[in-house]
């Protein structure tokens, strides 16, 4: 497959609500219809080069179609995900404070009260409701698989932060006691919980979601 069509149909699939067997799938039926027309111009007398340029002109911009399989797909998938994402990562914190409260204090009533889950959520909600606004930013500026790659681009930086809390914890361990070196840990935690969340999510809903890829590269054609 020529380098630039192969950049398009990735653009186009970028980030869309599906398995990665399935994502090739459609990118292969993308593919089919894009060299279909590549075929016909070149039998015209076009070059190879002006043939795939006006090919995947005429098909469409790649952002302005990927925008368009989303919400074909899952008109409120990310809003849906964003909510999930916010309810699962304050469980498991909440869930992870009470078991360490439990096995350093269990003489104590550990349960977390309602303010505190609820000032949590709150934080939740409000960081990663940033660093998704960041990178749907990043995503929208540049087609790499570095920094579209949402396990990399989130946990990168937070498993930094956790290095440097490391180097603290161990200059100042008497600061540390019981479970108050796990609460150093809570934005790389978080975020591997935020990052599972939207796995489960996946496979949670979006399989009950799912479109045949035939069926959408259809939709595409005819929005063209």
């Amino acid at each position: 497959m020529n380098s630039k069509l192969e950049h398009y149909l990735d653009a186009v699939v970028l980030g869309l609500p599906m398995d990665p067997y399935e994502k090739n799938e459609l990118k292969e039926e993308l593919f089919c219809h894009v060299n279909e027309h590549v075929n016909e111009l070149l039998i015209k007398g076009f070059t190879e080069e002006e043939a795939i340029e006006f090919a995947i002109h005429s098909f469409g911009n790649e952002r302005k179609l990927n925008r368009e399989l989303k919400k074909t797909m899952f008109p409120y998938y990310k809003i849906a995900r964003y909510v999930w994402n916010v309810f699962f990562v304050t469980a498991f914190l909440s869930l992870l404070s009470f078991l360490a409260m439990e096995y350093y204090n269990p003489q104590f009533d550990n349960l977390p009260p309602l303010e505190s889950v609820f000032a949590g959520m709150f934080l939740v909600a409000i960081g990663f409701g940033v660093a998704e606004i960041i990178y749907e930013a990043v995503i929208a500026e540049y087609i790499s698989k570095w920094l579209t790659n949402t396990w990399s681009f989130f946990l990168i930086p937070s498993l930094i932060v956790g290095l440097l809390t490391s180097f603290s914890i161990l200059q100042n361990p008497e600061q540390y006691q019981d479970a108050q070196w796990l609460d150093s840990y809570v934005i790389p935690i978080s975020t591997i919980a935020y990052l599972l969340s939207r796995q489960v999510f996946s496979l949670l809903f979006l399989r009950k979601k799912k479109h045949p890829a035939e069926k959408t590269a259809e939709k595409i054609k005819e929005t063209k």
